[in-house]
């Protein structure tokens, strides 16, 4: 079957930061291709073109006008945006459907809802290629809280053949959206196969992981508080941070406030590797999100052996009461965060029995097993 794969995120090099929530879109696609089928992806020029495509894969840029900035930053309400986001959509358009004349396509993935579901409905209408629409929490919780949006999102779902959801949670309020059945179905990437490699690090103490945006939304503050609550009562206590965002700056801050200089270390972005290093030396990893459904960290963790203190949002929650792999704690609760992490400091071993069972959840390659059966029947 010839499939392609369209999203704002899919990251044209070994590893592009900016891909966001499509870290796991690039071995996803390289997974369908192992099962027999032609995969294109069709996405953004970023400013660098196509560079380092994966083996297997037909990757297609389309240029617009924003070239480097990432989509997340253009604000509608300001009118050089506007311009800039129609662009963005009429340019994606007149690629899907270029690309369906060159390749003839018989099925389009659009990763996600909002903006490549636009992309994969407008085939759809001109030239009756079904599509599927794999949905994130931006699409139902953040654009179909809009009253413009919302409709669209819901259109888009509803003229999908297939609809898929990175959350169950999210798979539910999705149904609930667009009044049509959504499936879950598990958003991971491939890290099992990279061999962790000697990080420098004069540190002996219990040693916490986080990876993410440095956002709101991903509780950093809380978590900086919890760990100066930490090492209150565990003074050889460490944090380190990889990732990158908005609040950077007053995370930094924050360490400087909280006294917390030999206890955090506040890193960039990090590729593939520098996670899998670190996370072999962490007890931990922490996900103090304060809105979530199932992050791609989350299965990145199961995926490293490593327990996981996570809060009470999306999915999360109840995926590790059913099976213990971690702490479950209120989201910006700062004491009960700092309770669950000195617990990990001390026994961390306890809950990497659960932890295979889980994981299997997420395997990669069934995933893309799951979606070719469903597209196919």
């Amino acid at each position: 079957m010839r499939i392609a794969i369209v999203t704002s995120s899919f990251p044209l090099r070994a590893y592009d930061p900016a891909a966001a929530a499509g870290v796991f879109v690039r071995d996803f696609a390289v997974h369908v291709a192992q099962q027999g089928h032609e995969v294109h992806v069709l996405t953004q020029d970023k400013g660098w073109g196509c560079e380092q495509p994966p083996e297997a894969i037909h990757v297609h840029c389309f240029p617009w006008r924003g070239k480097e900035r990432p989509l997340a930053s253009l604000s509608p309400s300001n009118p050089s945006d506007r311009w800039t986001i129609w662009d963005f959509i009429q340019s994606g358009r007149k690629a899907m459907v270029a690309l369906h004349r060159e390749v003839g396509l018989q099925h389009t993935l659009a990763m996600w809802a909002v903006p490549s579901g636009l992309f994969a409905r407008h085939l759809q209408r001109r030239a009756g290629v079904p599509y599927s629409v794999w949905c994130l929490g931006s699409d139902i919780w953040g654009y179909g809280q809009k009253p413009l949006l919302k409709h669209i999102v819901a259109s888009i779902l509803q003229d999908a053949e297939t609809r898929f959801a990175d959350g169950l949670q999210l798979a539910a309020d999705s149904e609930r959206l667009a009044q049509v059945p959504v499936s879950f179905l598990a958003s991971s990437r491939q890290l099992r196969e990279i061999q962790a490699q000697p990080v420098d690090s004069a540190h002996q103490g219990p040693h916490f992981l986080f990876v993410g945006r440095y956002h709101q939304v991903k509780g950093v503050d809380v978590l900086l508080k919890a760990m100066a609550q930490l090492v209150a009562r565990e003074p050889r206590g460490f944090l380190t941070m990889l990732g990158g965002g908005p609040l950077r700056a007053e995370m930094e801050s924050m360490v400087q406030t909280l006294r917390l200089q030999r206890h955090v270390s506040i890193g960039g972005y990090a590729d593939p590797q520098t996670v899998v290093d670190h996370a072999a030396t962490c007890d931990a990893w922490v996900i103090p999100s304060r809105m979530e459904s199932i992050p791609v960290v989350f299965s990145d963790a199961l995926q490293l052996g490593l327990p996981i203190v996570a809060t009470d949002v999306g999915d999360m929650g109840d995926l590790l009461r059913g099976h213990p792999a971690g702490i479950v704690v209120p989201p910006g609760d700062v004491s009960a965060l700092a309770e669950a992490l000195l617990t990990m400091a001390h026994q961390s071993e306890g809950y990497r029995e659960a932890i295979p069972p889980l994981a299997a959840q997420f395997d990669l390659e069934q995933t893309a097993s799951r979606f070719i059966e469903r597209i196919s029947s």
